[in-house]
């Protein structure tokens, strides 16, 4: 028995079971999703009626509450059949989303959280700048005050939804300030002078990701964030909840190329017996099994410890590590897996190629393994790790 989901609450099993059957019967095409990099928009209000948009989302404003445990294994489920998907979710709901459901004023949470939780707006979050990656604090997009507005005027590149989206979180700096510079606003597509192109890639691919520039963009003042120079803090808190969110797309991947993998070497035959019978295809899926179970671990008790300890800078190092550690395993698992199938993994008839292209792109955003490690090395060093 594998003992990751011993102990889960009912009710998070209950909807995982929901997401599953949901993906079982609407997600059939996948493969040619990707192929085409197509995203499937006819399904967003049917994800929206068993309140998969309003995941991190207040449930008195329509949202699914802010339990993060239930948003990782809403990805976990997904990603299984299609991590890009998954991930439009994740951007519009935990990256863009619980920004507003945390640093939004009641108006700003009452005007803008009800249609992103119901999925009748598209949300995206615009932090990363093409010269701008890692060093995300220091953002040259700038948002000036004049009068009422701020006029918002910079680029933002690899913006998940940014080709479909009805409202954007923006990152901007306000001041020359080294550490109280950088503002965050809430700013619709309709307010004009927004210009996208729509961006293509190795992975990831039926999620539309694009090139967004803000050019001359009049804000109001009522869409700043809490206040003037607090959108590192503010970013810093999302980057948490996007780190234990998404990686539960990981476990996904992981989960799909064990099944994928274990069900061929079953039924493939070489020099007499299948295949799972050699003990290098064993050690592979020993392999795989074993990142499973102890990525999942991890990441559960983590996202019920998060439950309890909402926002502590004490876990930031633990937010880390599971991202890095679950990113690498979905990354070597599918690679693993494609091995197993031999010539098939190669073709797009697998999903396990999609998985090897997906994963990829978690061993790069919301921080890179190597960022990870240095952020791990400096809450050793700064004593947040309790040895």
């Amino acid at each position: 028995m594998l003992i990751s989901k011993v102990g889960l609450r009912e009710e998070v099993v209950e909807f995982a079971n929901t997401v599953k059957e949901f993906c079982e019967r609407e997600f059939k095409d996948t493969l040619e999703w990707d192929a085409q990099e197509y995203m499937p928009y006819d399904l967003w209000k049917k994800m929206g009626n068993i309140g998969l948009t309003g995941m991190m989302l207040d449930a008195d404003l329509g949202g699914l509450g802010d339990d993060l445990l239930t948003s990782v294994v809403i990805h976990e489920e997904m990603s299984v059949y299609s991590p890009a998907i998954a991930m439009t979710l994740g951007a519009h709901a935990i990256l863009a989303g619980n920004v507003i459901n945390r640093a939004g004023n009641k108006k700003q949470k009452e005007k803008y959280i009800p249609p992103i939780a119901s999925g009748d707006k598209v949300a995206a979050i615009c932090i990363t700048e093409p010269e701008i990656g890692s060093d995300a604090a220091h953002p040259k997009t700038r948002a000036i005050k004049k009068g009422d507005k701020y006029i918002l005027k910079g680029s933002k590149i690899f913006i998940t939804n940014g080709p479909v989206a009805d409202i954007f979180v923006v990152y901007a700096r306000t001041s020359d300030d080294p550490k109280r510079g950088v503002s965050a606003f809430i700013v619709e597509k309709d307010f004009g002078n927004i210009s996208v192109e729509k961006m293509h890639k190795m992975g990831m691919r039926a999620s539309p990701t694009g090139f967004v520039t803000f050019n001359d963009t009049e804000v109001p003042e009522e869409n700043l964030l809490r206040a003037e120079g607090e959108g590192v803090h503010i970013m810093m808190e999302g980057l948490d909840v996007e780190r234990i969110g998404l990686s539960g797309s990981n476990l996904g991947m992981i989960k799909g190329s064990l099944d994928i993998a274990s069900r061929y070497a079953k039924e493939r035959f070489q020099f007499g017996q299948p295949i799972i019978n050699y003990q290098l295809i064993q050690e592979k899926l020993a392999y795989i099994l074993s990142q499973l179970e102890l990525n999942r671990l991890y990441l559960y008790n983590l996202a019920e410890t998060w439950r309890k300890y909402p926002g502590s800078k004490k876990l930031r190092a633990a937010t880390a590590l599971v991202k890095m550690t679950s990113a690498q395993a979905a990354v070597k698992s599918a690679e693993e897996a494609i091995q197993i199938l031999g010539g098939y993994g190669y073709t797009t008839d697998y999903r396990v190629q999609m998985y090897w292209r997906d994963a990829k792109l978690y061993d790069i955003g919301a921080g890179t393994t190597e960022m990870m490690k240095i952020l791990l090395s400096r809450r050793i060093e700064e004593g947040f790790v309790d040895l």
